[in-house]
């Protein structure tokens, strides 16, 4: 008869050894190198690591701070630009009134009547904006202005 505390689901391979005593190393230094320390626990006592303390050098402060700087600057570049590239699209637009079709979606109506320099979604969009539709729904037979054909 086996022992069936050392089976794991009829495999005695997948038995796992506990060390007696764990271990772990602390090692201490800098950029010099490092000395490796081996800790012990008392039985029976949990040992308690302190976190290191970290300290930043000025030059690595400023560093992150011209990092983030830039990188806000950037971003908010882009943004504006984008915004002024849409609401130039946007003010040059005339509409015209449809009727929809059963079938059709906000997304096909954008296809259908692109606005040049603005994406798929941002048509979608506008035309959602322009007849004050709530959801993305629409009803066949319901008319809608969308962007006029070129």
């Amino acid at each position: 008869m086996m022992n069936a505390t050392n089976m794991v689901q009829g495999n005695l391979a997948l038995k796992l050894e506990t060390p007696a005593e764990p271990t772990f190393t602390v090692v201490q230094g800098g950029r010099s190198g490092f000395q490796p320390l081996t800790v012990k626990p008392a039985r029976n006592q949990q040992a308690v690591v302190a976190p290191a303390r970290v300290a930043l050098k000025v030059p690595t402060i400023v560093a992150v701070a011209v990092a983030l700087t830039l990188f806000f600057v950037l971003a908010m570049s882009v943004f504006s630009a984008r915004h002024a590239a849409y609401a130039e699209s946007v003010s040059n637009v005339t509409y015209e009134t449809i009727r929809v079709q059963p079938g059709d979606s906000l997304w096909s109506l954008a296809e259908e009547y692109p606005i040049e320099g603005l994406s798929t979604q941002e048509t979608s969009d506008m035309i959602r904006n322009v007849n004050h539709l709530e959801h993305g729904s629409l009803a066949a037979g319901a008319h809608l202005k969308v962007p006029a054909r070129s």
